[in-house]
């Protein structure tokens, strides 16, 4: 099985990300309203760009064949990176130039689908899945149709960093461990940033399951979502070595929790303390009674960052 996954990071005002990183950052966090201005009639135009020869022929396969498609059937314009410089889109837009020539990966972004305006990132590669490469990247500067969890608008105002990649997966149970991954990465990212160009440092923290957090504030969010696509199994590594490193970073190690269970006609609450993450990568809590649970999130219900309403799920065997 193949299961291609859309992360759709946003994170705004922390530093222009489309920039060179010359521009300080600013002393407080703001939040524009995006504008959602853009006609659905309009054409949504897309660049295809690749890192190599190979990336950049699998670009122009796709701009002659079309292939691309809006989950809306709308119009769309695939161009290539040559023709990029034939628009003006002012400083602020997202420098492919910069971002191709400073790539150093073996397989993601390697093939960048970028676009100054669309719907969102996460449609489009969720939509065109199986007519791209395996580590695609799609990067937008303004989203008007931006995507939360449990389809919730997502503000996308210019000057955050949106995009989405596609991830193949040898078993999509295990979906959920890889946008841990991808939010340590990006707390990684943001403190490698401000070392290297002296920049204060950002103590952004992780929010149990997707979301990030900077001085009490959400900063930053991933989706993820699976697509199966064929029978084919492919080797992948496990979650077990980052595991120390991500629970530096997030904001629940013995944080007691609030847990709601339906019995009969009536909910019973009990509380329960955090103990870190299951091998599928729900939350392992342990009871005052010593009884070992799995926590999975109840949709968007939350209480605070301190009283988390979850749903027990599978209790496990009691601890030793």
């Amino acid at each position: 099985m193949l299961v291609g996954s859309c992360f759709h990071f946003l994170y705004p005002h922390i530093y222009p990300p489309f920039l060179s990183l010359h521009n300080p950052i600013p002393s407080s966090l703001s939040f524009c309203v995006a504008s959602s201005a853009m006609d659905k009639s309009s054409t949504c135009t897309l660049f295809l760009c690749g890192k190599s020869s190979a990336e950049t022929e699998s670009a122009k396969s796709l701009k002659i064949s079309n292939a691309l498609k809006l989950p809306d059937g709308g119009e769309v314009s695939n161009l290539l990176r040559s023709e990029i410089s034939n628009f003006q889109f002012g400083e602020e837009a997202f420098d492919v130039d910069l971002f191709i020539n400073s790539l150093s990966t073996n397989r993601f972004g390697r093939f960048l689908i970028w676009s100054p305006r669309l719907s969102s990132t996460h449609d489009i590669v969720s939509h065109n899945f199986c007519e791209l490469p395996i580590g695609a990247v799609c990067v937008g500067d303004v989203q008007f149709k931006g995507r939360g969890r449990s389809n919730n608008a997502w503000e996308s105002p210019r000057g955050c960093l949106m995009f989405s990649f596609t991830l193949q997966m040898e078993d999509g149970k295990i979906v959920p461990l890889v946008q841990y991954v991808v939010s340590l990465a990006v707390t990684e990212a943001i403190k490698d940033v401000c070392n290297r160009n002296g920049f204060p440092s950002l103590d952004v923290r992780i929010k149990w399951p997707n979301d990030l957090y900077l001085k009490g504030l959400k900063v930053g969010g991933i989706l993820c979502t699976s697509t199966y696509k064929s029978k084919k199994f492919n080797v992948s590594s496990g979650f077990q070595t980052l595991e120390e490193l991500y629970y530096r970073t997030w904001l629940h190690s013995g944080q007691r929790v609030i847990v709601q269970e339906k019995n009969e006609d009536r909910f019973v609450e009990n509380v329960v303390t955090i103990q870190g993450l299951t091998s599928s990568g729900y939350l392992l809590a342990i009871g005052d009674d010593n009884q070992v649970c799995e926590l999975h999130p109840d949709g968007n219900r939350y209480l605070a960052l301190q009283f988390i309403l979850l749903k027990p799920h599978c209790p496990l065997p009691p601890a030793a």
